[in-house]
């Protein structure tokens, strides 16, 4: 129990870190960071696009490097990413130096998932998996929470805050070495190279379900607090608080797994898919400041890391053999997902406007409803890979 505890807390420290702050910071701190060092709108648009593609080269490789390296060491290298990435952007003077430190603070996120995946695999049996994953995730917001107070309070600025932060990344080396294995898992002859358990039937469904969550969450992340100041008419004020609920409400993730012990996995997707698709339509009819918009940012938020959960639990079930592998190919097809989602949003929002566009990004959220893996059917009264080793734990017992 201990040491579950301990791997649960280290998972999420880690997680906000690397997401929270290396990663998601970088939106908070751009119009202070523009003050400084002049940028225009397309050099921004670049800069922010570092930290994407470093996660996307990343995340692809880090289940390989968990496998052969052990899961410490590879959350070990994600915490030194991560330091690194900011202080470098601390010390930034220049555009150049500013890509070069989001890039690097952009692999420690993809390094982190599939570490910390691999991680519970070997530590936790596989009944208690699902929740200590689905906490682990939460951190997201954990990180973000975190973020909005110290760059609105610390003096010095958004470079003191960035110091800060590569500060929190370096301490999360101490519970890293003590609560993560530092062994490799063993070999499996059995198990399948990465590109064949694409093909699997569970994995190319999960992966369209990723891709089409990313690109429907794009709506709120990628534009949120543009639609807010323009479209529903808010304060700058306003836009950044309802934007501390949106990532605050996200650690109601940390639920998800007592949830879907209750009422299944099944029920939760449903649930976090309806909570990231009906805000969307009421940010589309709204006109001024509304009681309804907080319900609706704090929905989008719980919403997308709810989802992102559920997705971690579903891939680490669809190559238990290698969870690390089945996490990092839907965290890579969500954040593709979150990329097209945003050129096609800005694209309608252009074309079509905002009330269209928002409409139909909430409709491709609602038709994922009705697609679910094949082996998350445990609303339907069939014992999902969760349910099984749950029994098969309590006769060994």
């Amino acid at each position: 129990m201990r040491s579950a505890s301990a791997l649960a807390l280290t998972g999420f420290s880690l997680i906000a870190v690397t997401y929270g702050m290396a990663r998601f910071s970088w939106g908070l701190m751009l119009p202070a960071i523009s003050a400084d060092i002049p940028l225009s709108p397309q050099r921004a648009g670049l800069l922010s696009a570092c930290s994407f593609v470093a996660y996307c080269l990343t995340i692809l490789a880090a289940a390989s490097l968990a496998r052969r390296w052990g899961s410490r060491r590879a959350a070990l290298l994600a915490s030194l990413c991560a330091a690194t990435g900011l202080l470098l952007l601390a010390c930034a003077s220049s555009a150049l130096l500013l890509a070069i430190g989001l890039f690097i603070a952009g692999l420690s996120s993809g390094l982190a998932s599939p570490a910390l995946a691999a991680a519970v695999s070997q530590r936790i049996s596989p009944a208690r998996q699902p929740r200590i994953n689905t906490l682990i995730n939460a951190g997201t917001s954990g990180g973000i929470m975190l973020t909005v107070p110290v760059l609105a309070a610390l003096p010095g600025g958004w470079r003191a805050s960035c110091l800060l932060f590569a500060l929190l990344a370096l301490v999360s080396i101490w519970p890293i070495m003590r609560a993560l294995p530092g062994e490799a898992a063993a070999a499996d002859a059995t198990r399948q190279p990465w590109h064949q358990q694409l093909f699997r039937r569970s994995m190319i469904r999960l992966i369209a379900i990723a891709f089409v969550s990313g690109l429907a969450s794009a709506a709120w992340w990628s534009f949120g607090s543009a639609l807010l100041r323009q479209h529903v008419g808010l304060e700058p004020a306003t836009t950044r608080l309802l934007w501390l609920v949106a990532g605050g409400a996200g650690i109601i993730g940390v639920a998800t797994g007592p949830v879907a012990a209750r009422i299944g996995l099944n029920a939760v997707y449903r649930l976090s898919l309806s909570a990231m698709a009906l805000p969307l339509l009421v940010i589309a009819f709204s006109h001024g400041n509304s009681a309804g918009l907080l319900i609706a940012v704090a929905c989008c938020g719980a919403g997308y890391v709810t989802l992102s959960g559920v997705l971690l639990v579903w891939g680490a079930q669809a190559t238990e053999e290698e969870p690390a592998t089945g996490v990092g190919l839907l965290f890579f097809m969500l954040a593709v997902g979150q990329v097209a989602g945003s050129l096609l949003f800005g694209q309608g929002y252009a074309a079509l406007g905002a009330v269209t566009t928002l409409v139909l990004f909430a409709a491709s959220a609602l038709l994922l409803l009705f697609f679910t893996p094949p082996e998350a059917a445990d609303s339907e009264g069939k014992k999902t890979p969760h349910a099984a080793a749950e029994i098969t734990l309590q006769r060994k017992r």
